[in-house]
C-alpha cells in the first residue's frame, strides 16, 4: 500500500506502474492508488518567553528560557498538524550535549502533563544548574513524527543601575547629569550588580543627546578602567574625563553585553550653567548688553543683547519686563518689540520708544543646569514741575513744586516734589537759599521747616511760618540718568509798617525846615523797590534836587531837605513783588504856629533796676526790674511852644504790634504844663509778665510829633535740670539742659530743651562746646546730625545718631539786653569701652580678647586699648586682673589709651585667665579677657599614600604603608615645635600600648626628644594595622597622629574563564584581582590555565562517491584532563575543527537535482490579538520524492515557514495563551484562583467558559 502525503483528496484513485529491475529481466505491474487520509505530526515552535509570575517562565518548543535561580519553567509541546495527532515523548541532553535520556527519568523536578490533543506540557520545578541544556519533544503517529527543541541556559541579564537629576559631586552614576566647569576632572559609573556572567561595558558619546553615538576609549582626556564581581557577578565601570573643556560637553552612555542579552543605560548630559555677559553703567546709544541701563529718547529704538559665554546644552532664551504693579510679564515678538535668538545669543529690540516702553528688563538664559539672569532699565532723565503761577496757599494745605507761594493768609502747608518725566522716578533734594542766586543751604528747623526726601515725593513743610523761613526753596529731582531742578519762591503780600515818621503819617513842615518819611514793609517777602513820588507826580530819585534817599534791605527813606513850597502835598511810596503791590502816601503841610513838640531821650544804655522795689527814669532808657516792682517812666517835651498831647503805646515781647494804653487802668499817666510852656507826663505800673515790653511815648500837636521807647523787661534765667539720666538702649529721648547724660547707644536720637524761665523782653540762646571736662568752650562740632531752633521762651538742641565723636560737653546761655542768664551745661558720654580683638595669637605683643599660645621661655605682653574717652578714663583705676590679683601695667608713652600688661619669662599654670577693667565718672567699662594656654606639643604630619616599597621601608607618621610580607619597615615621629617641656612618647599598635621590651619592636628616641623611630622586624599579616605615635606635655596636652600599615601578598590564578589573572591578599584576606601587570613586576610562578585540547576520531566513509556532493563526519570533542568538557573551554584557545566535511569526486556533475517543498499554512495561533501561522517546509529528491538532508537545499529558496496573521481586537477577559493550552493551565493549577499561575488572568476566557 502507498500512501501519498498532502492535503488533497483521490477520485477514483491513480495508477502507479512499478518497474523492479534484476539483471535486465523486468516485470511490471499495476496498482491503483487509495486514498487513506492524514498527515505526519508537526510541532509548533516560538522563541517568546512569557512570565506569567515573577517566579515562572512559560513558552514553546523553539524557546530558550534563560533562569537566574530556582524558578520554574513550562515548556509548551504542540502538534498542530498531525492526522492523528501525534504522541508526544520528552529526552533531555545535558548542557547541550552528550547523549539523549527519557525524561522525566532521574532529573528532578521533572512533571509532564499530556493534556490530549496533540498537547504536553513540560514542567521543570526550583530549576538549578543540573537542569541546564536541551529538552527534546518527539511527536509520532502512524505517518511519522517529528522533533522539535527547547533550551534552558542559567544566568543573568546584564542590568545599569542609574542615577539621576543633577549631581553635586564630581563622581556619579551614569543617567545623572552634572554641571562641570572648565579644567574640572569627573567620572562617570557604571555599575551593573546583576549579569552572570559579569558583562562587558563600552562607552559612547554624542554632542546631540538623539545621536549618533561613537566609541569611546581610553586615551587623550578618556580613562576607562572596569572591573568584575566577586563570582564573576556584576561588572563596574568607570569612566573618568579629565580637564574637563567644551570638546567634552555632551552625552555618554554606557551599553552592557553578556550571553544573556544587552542594556544601554540612559545619557549622563556633561555640561555648563548658563552665565550671561553683562554690561554696566549707561548706554547712550541705545545699543548694549544686558545689565546696562539705556538712556532713550521718545520715538528711539534701543537693543539689548543676551549672550550666554558658558552654557552647554545651548540655553533658551526669555525676556520679561517689570508692569506698574511690579510684577514680571513675557515679552514676545510683535508691536514694538523684536526677539532674535540665534545659538547662544538672543536679542531684544525696541524700535520707537514711548513712554510705555520705559522700564526694566529682564533676561533670563536657562538650560538643564539652570538659569543666568540679568536686568537693564530702558529710561529717562530726571524732570521738575516749573513754571510762573502764583498759588494763593490756604492754611494747612499740601501743594506741587514749582510755583510761587502767597502765604499772606496761612502759616502752615506742605511743598510736594515730583518728578514728572523721569524713569525711573528721580529722588528728590532740597536747598534754601535767601534770594534767586545767593548762597545755598541745607533746609533745617530753625524756622519750624523741615524737608523729607522721600523718593520723588519728598516734602518741604511749614509751621507757624515766620518771616525767616521766606525765601526760595530749591527741589533737585535725579535719578541715574541725569537730574532736573525747580525753584519755589514762599513768600507773601507786602505791607507798609505805619507809626509815626512812616509813610501814611502826615507832617506839618515849616518852611526851611527839613522832614524824613520812612517806607519800610511790616510784611511781605521778597521786598520789592520802594519807588517815591513827589505831590506832582514826579518820580524821586537820589539826584532829584531838594531831596535826599537813603535805602536798606526793605526800607526807604526819603528827606525833604528844606522845605519849599513846591514841596508841600502828598507824597507816595509804591513798592511791588512777586505777589502783587503796596501804595501808602503822606501829606505834607506847612506849619502854622509854634514847634512840633522834641521827647528828651535818656541813654539807651542805661538799664535802671529798682531800689526797694521802686525803679524810675527816663523814656528813651531800659529798665531791669522784676515782678512786683513799681515802674516810673519820665516824659518831657522840650520844644513844643503849644501844648502836647502825649499818648502811650506797648508792644509785649515777641510782637512788633504796638497798642495803645493811654486809658488802660492798669498804667498811671499824669501830664502837665510846665512854666517854660512845654508839657511833661509820667506813666507809673506795677511790672509783671502782662507789663513787660516795649513801650513808647508819642508827643503831638499841630506842629508834629516826636516819640521816644523804652525797654522793661529782666534779663534770661535757665534751669538746671541738674539730673543723671542713662539711656540703655536705641531709642529717641527729650531731656531737659543740665547734668549728665549716660551710655549713649550709638544710633541714639536726643533732644535737649533750654527754657528762659524769667528773661523779658526776647532772647538768644548761645550753645557753646568742649570734648573734655576742662579748657575752653568752642563752637558746637560741625556735624549735619547737629540742629537747633528756638519758640519764644525755649529753644531746642536735636542730636540725631548719636556717636562717639559727638560726646563731650554743651553749655548753653540765654541772652537778652539786660544780661546773660547763668551757663547750664550738660554732659553726654558713657563708660568707657575697651578694644576687644578675637583670634589666636603666637607671637607677641596681641590685644586683649584673643587667646594666646605661648612657650614657657616667652615673655607674655597684652595690650588693652581704650576707644571711648570721653570723660577720659582714669588711668589710675586701669586693671589687669587674673582672678582675685591685680597685675602690675603700664600705660604707653606712644600710643593713646593704650595700657600693657608684660610677663617675664612665662611662669603662668597650665592655662589661665587675665581681665582688663577701665573706669572713668560714668562708670566701669567691659571687661574683656583672654586665655594665656602652655604651648601644647605638635607632631609633624606625613602625607605620603600607599605603595608597596622594598625590603625595607620607613615612613613618616601620618603617611599610608604598603609593604610585601614579612618586611622591616620603620616609622619616625617628629615634633615641630622644640620648646615644649616635660613631654613624653607612647607607641601603640591597634590602641595596645607597645613595649620596647618586644623581640618583635625596636623604639629609639633622640636624647632631645624631638625625634622617637618605631622600628617593626619581619612585618607580617599579624603586624598589618594602626600604628599611633602620641605625646603627651606636663600640662596633659596630647596630640596623636597614626599610620596604617597594610600586608600585601600577590599570586598567579587561573578564573572561571581559565585565563591567566593576577590576584591579590591584603592583611591575610581573600585574594581578589588586580592588574596582570602588578605581578608581572613580580617573580611569581605562573600556573598553565589551559589544559584543554580538541580530540577527532577517524573521517566515516563519504555517503556519495558519484560526485563532490557527498558528506563524511567525525567526531569533535573538547577534553579537559582526560574528561569531555563543553565546546567553549577549548575554543579559548583554538577554533573548534570541522566535523562535516563534503567528499566526492570534485568536478562530477552531480544527476539528481532536490527541491524544497512546502505544505499549507495552519490556522491562526490566537483568536484575537498578533498571531501567526506556520507549515512544514522540506527538502526532497525531485527523482524519489522522498526527504532528504536540507544541506542539498542550501543553495535553493527556501519558502517562508511562518507568517503573521490579523484577527480580530481581544476582548478585556481574554485569554492569553491558546485555548487547550489555557484547559491545561486550568487542570495543571485545579482551578483558576491559583497565584502562582496567574491563572484567571492569563486565562480569563476560558475560565469563564467553564464557569470557576
Amino acid at each position: 500500500q502507498i500512501c501519498i502525503q498532502g492535503d488533497f483528496t483521490c477520485n477514483g484513485g491513480y495508477e502507479y506502474v512499478v518497474t523492479v529491475g534484476v539483471d535486465n529481466l523486468v516485470d511490471r505491474a499495476r496498482t491503483n492508488i487509495e486514498y487513506i487520509g492524514g498527515n505526519p505530526p508537526v510541532l509548533v515552535q516560538s522563541s517568546e518567553v512569557l512570565r506569567p509570575t515573577s517566579n515562572t517562565l512559560y513558552g514553546k518548543l523553539g524557546a530558550t528560557f534563560q533562569v537566574s535561580g530556582s524558578e520554574t519553567v513550562l515548556i509548551n509541546a504542540t502538534d498542530f498538524q498531525g492526522e492523528p495527532r501525534g504522541s508526544i515523548e520528552w529526552f533531555f541532553r545535558a548542557g547541550g550535549t552528550g547523549a539523549e535520556t527519557q525524561l522525566p527519568g532521574s532529573l528532578a523536578g521533572v512533571t509532564i502533563t499530556n493534556a490530549g490533543d496533540g498537547q504536553s506540557i513540560l514542567s521543570l520545578s526550583g530549576v538549578n544548574a543540573a537542569h541546564v541544556g536541551e529538552y527534546i519533544a518527539v511527536a509520532t503517529n502512524e505517518h511519522g513524527e517529528d522533533r522539535a527543541s527547547a533550551f534552558v541556559t542559567q544566568g543573568v541579564a546584564p542590568f545599569i543601575t542609574e542615577g539621576s537629576g543633577q549631581s553635586g559631586s564630581s563622581s556619579f552614576r551614569v543617567g545623572a547629569n552634572r554641571d562641570v566647569n572648565p579644567g574640572e576632572t569627573i567620572t562617570i559609573r557604571a555599575e551593573d550588580s546583576q549579569s552572570n556572567p559579569s558583562s562587558t561595558i563600552t562607552w559612547s558619546y554624542s554632542r546631540s543627546e538623539s545621536g549618533p553615538y561613537s566609541a569611546i576609549t581610553s586615551g587623550g582626556p578618556y580613562s576607562i578602567s572596569s572591573s568584575s564581581g566577586s563570582g564573576n557577578v556584576g561588572t563596574d565601570s568607570r569612566l573618568r574625563i579629565s580637564n574637563v573643556g567644551s570638546g567634552q560637553y555632551g552625552y555618554y552612555r554606557a551599553t552592557a553585553v553578556n550571553p544573556h542579552g544587552t542594556v544601554t543605560s540612559s545619557s549622563s548630559l556633561i555640561g555648563r550653567s548658563p552665565q550671561l555677559n553683562l554690561g554696566s553703567g549707561i548706554e547712550t546709544d541705545g545699543n548694549g548688553n544686558i545689565g546696562s541701563d539705556y538712556l532713550a529718547g521718545i520715538g528711539s529704538t534701543v537693543t539689548i543683547r543676551a549672550q550666554d559665554l558658558t552654557g552647554f546644552p545651548t540655553s533658551s532664551f526669555r525676556w520679561q519686563r517689570f508692569n506698574s504693579l511690579g510684577l514680571l510679564t513675557d515679552i514676545t515678538t510683535g508691536g514694538r518689540y523684536r526677539i532674535t535668538t540665534n545659538g547662544a545669543n538672543s536679542e531684544l529690540r525696541i524700535t520707537g520708544v514711548t513712554p510705555s516702553e520705559l522700564g526694566t528688563y529682564r533676561a533670563t538664559a536657562s538650560n538643564a543646569f539652570g538659569d543666568s539672569t540679568g536686568e537693564s532699565l530702558v529710561g529717562t532723565p530726571s524732570g521738575c514741575n516749573s513754571g510762573s503761577n502764583i498759588v494763593r496757599v490756604n492754611n494747612g494745605a499740601t501743594y506741587e513744586s514749582g510755583a510761587s507761594f502767597d502765604t499772606t493768609n496761612a502759616n502752615s502747608f506742605r511743598i510736594r516734589g515730583s518728578d514728572p518725566t523721569g524713569v525711573p522716578t528721580g529722588t528728590s533734594s532740597f536747598q534754601y537759599s535767601r534770594t534767586p542766586s545767593g548762597p545755598r543751604s541745607a533746609v533745617n528747623g530753625a524756622y519750624a521747616v523741615t524737608a523729607t526726601p522721600i523718593g520723588a515725593a519728598g516734602t518741604i513743610d511749614f509751621f507757624n511760618l515766620v518771616d525767616g523761613a521766606y525765601g526760595y526753596y530749591h527741589v533737585t529731582n535725579s535719578n541715574q540718568f541725569g537730574s532736573a531742578e525747580c525753584s519755589n519762591l514762599v513768600g507773601s503780600q507786602l505791607a507798609f509798617r505805619t507809626g509815626s515818621g512812616q509813610i501814611g503819617q502826615n507832617y506839618q513842615v515849616a518852611p526851611g525846615s527839613s522832614q524824613a518819611i520812612t517806607a519800610s514793609f511790616s510784611d511781605g517777602f521778597p521786598y520789592g523797590e520802594i519807588v517815591w513820588r513827589r505831590p506832582n507826580g514826579q518820580i524821586i530819585t537820589s539826584s532829584t534836587p531838594g531831596y535826599t534817599i537813603a535805602l536798606g534791605n526793605g526800607v526807604s527813606q526819603l528827606v525833604i531837605n528844606s522845605a519849599r513850597s513846591i514841596d508841600y502835598g502828598t507824597y507816595t511810596a509804591t513798592a511791588s513783588n512777586t505777589f502783587g503791590s503796596v501804595t501808602a502816601s503822606s501829606v505834607v503841610s506847612e506849619t502854622v504856629v509854634g514847634m512840633r513838640p522834641v521827647i528828651e531821650k535818656g541813654n539807651p544804655d542805661t538799664n535802671n533796676t529798682a531800689t526797694g522795689g521802686v525803679v524810675r527814669g527816663r523814656i528813651g532808657e531800659s529798665f531791669n526790674v522784676s515782678t512786683g516792682d513799681t515802674v516810673t517812666i519820665v516824659v518831657n517835651d522840650t520844644a513844643g511852644r503849644e501844648a502836647s498831647s502825649i499818648r502811650y503805646f506797648r508792644s509785649p515781647p515777641g510782637s512788633q504790634r504796638f497798642v495803645d494804653i493811654t486809658d488802660n487802668p492798669a498804667y498811671t499817666i499824669t501830664t502837665t504844663q510846665g512854666a517854660d510852656g512845654f508839657t511833661d507826663s509820667t506813666i507809673s505800673f506795677t511790672a509783671g509778665p502782662d507789663t513787660y515790653g516795649t513801650f513808647r511815648a508819642q508827643a503831638s500837636n499841630s506842629a508834629g510829633s516826636d516819640g521816644a521807647i523804652s525797654q522793661v523787661g529782666r534779663k534770661p534765667r535757665i534751669e538746671d535740670s541738674g539730673s543723671f539720666t542713662v539711656i540703655r538702649r536705641v531709642e529717641s529721648r527729650t531731656l531737659d539742659v543740665g547734668g549728665a547724660i549716660n551710655n549713649i547707644v550709638e544710633g541714639s536720637s536726643l533732644t535737649l530743651n533750654t527754657e528762659d524761665i524769667e528773661g523779658q523782653p526776647d532772647r538768644e540762646f548761645i550753645w557753646t562746646y568742649r570734648r573734655g571736662t576742662t579748657g575752653p568752650f568752642g563752637a558746637l562740632p560741625a556735624s549735619s546730625k547737629i540742629f537747633q531752633f528756638t519758640n519764644g521762651n525755649i529753644n531746642t538742641l536735636g542730636i540725631s545718631n548719636i556717636d562717639s565723636s559727638l560726646y563731650g560737653e554743651y553749655r548753653v546761655v540765654a541772652r537778652n539786653r539786660f544780661g546773660d542768664s547763668a551757663p547750664v551745661v550738660t554732659r553726654i558720654g558713657g563708660p568707657p569701652i575697651i578694644r576687644t580683638a578675637s583670634g589666636t595669637v603666637f607671637s607677641m605683643p596681641g590685644e586683649i580678647g584673643n587667646s594666646f599660645i605661648i612657650r614657657r621661655d616667652r615673655r607674655l605682653t597684652i595690650k588693652a586699648f581704650v576707644e571711648r574717652t570721653y570723660p577720659p578714663a582714669d588711668p589710675t583705676k586701669f586693671r589687669f586682673t587674673e582672678g582675685n590679683a591685680i597685675l602690675s601695667h603700664t600705660q604707653s608713652d606712644t600710643e593713646d589709651n593704650c595700657f600693657f600688661y608684660q610677663e617675664g619669662e612665662y611662669e603662668f599654670a597650665c592655662s589661665t585667665t587675665i581681665t582688663a577693667r577701665a573706669e572713668n565718672d560714668f562708670g566701669f567699662s567691659n571687661q574683656p579677657s583672654s586665655t594665656v594656654t602652655l604651648q601644647a606639643p605638635t607632631i609633624i604630619r606625613g602625607t605620603d599614600t600607599c605603595a608597596v616599597g622594598g625590603a625595607t621601608n620607613t615612613a613618616q607618621i601620618g603617611s599610608q604603608l604598603c609593604l610585601y610580607q614579612q618586611t622591616t619597615f620603620q616609622i619616625t615621629c617628629s615634633l615641630n615645635n622644640t620648646n615644649v617641656p616635660n613631654f613624653v612618647y607612647e607607641w601603640r599598635f591597634d590602641g595596645a600600648t607597645i613595649s620596647d621590651s618586644s623581640d618583635k619592636y625596636s623604639i629609639a628616641t633622640q636624647a632631645d626628644k624631638i625625634v622617637s623611630v618605631l622600628t617593626v622586624l619581619r612585618g607580617g599579616v599579624d603586624e598589618s594595622g594602626r600604628y599611633t605615635c602620641r605625646v603627651t606635655s606636663e600640662c596633659n596636652q596630647v596630640d596623636s597622629v597614626s599610620t596604617d600599615v597594610d600586608t600585601f601578598e600577590y599570586m598567579y590564578t587561573c578564573n572561571q574563564d581559565d585565563v591567566l589573572v593576577c590576584s591579590e591578599s591584603r592583611n591575610g584576606g581573600p585574594f581578589r584581582g588586580v592588574s596582570i601587570s602588578v605581578c608581572e613586576g613580580l617573580s611569581l610562578e605562573r600556573p598553565d590555565c589551559n589544559p584543554c585540547n580538541w580530540e577527532t576520531t577517524q573521517w566515516t566513509q563519504c555517503s556519495d562517491t558519484d560526485c563532490h556532493r557527498g558528506r563524511r563526519m567525525r567526531t569533535v570533542q573538547c577534553n579537559c584532563e582526560g574528561e569531555v568538557s563543553e565546546d567553549l573551554r577549548c575554543q579559548r584557545s583554538s577554533p573548534k575543527p570541522e566535523g562535516m566535511e563534503r567528499c566526492g569526486p570534485a568536478g562530477v556533475r552531480c544527476n539528481r537535482p532536490f527541491a524544497w517543498i512546502a505544505y499549507q499554512f495552519g490556522t491562526c495561533s490566537t483568536t484575537c490579538g498578533p498571531s501567526f501561522r506556520e507549515r512544514r517546509v522540506e527538502c526532497i529528491s525531485t527523482i524519489s520524492r522522498n526527504r532528504v538532508d536540507e544541506g542539498e537545499c542550501t543553495q535553493l529558496f527556501k519558502p517562508e515557514g511562518r507568517v503573521t496573521c490579523q484577527t480580530q481586537e481581544c476582548d478585556s477577559c481574554v485569554d492569553r495563551y491558546p485555548p487547550d493550552e489555557c484547559r491545561i493551565f486550568v487542570a495543571i493549577a485545579n482551578g483558576c484562583d491559583d497565584i502562582k499561575y496567574n491563572t484567571r488572568f492569563e486565562c480569563c476566557q476560558t475560565c469563564r467558559v467553564l464557569g470557576l
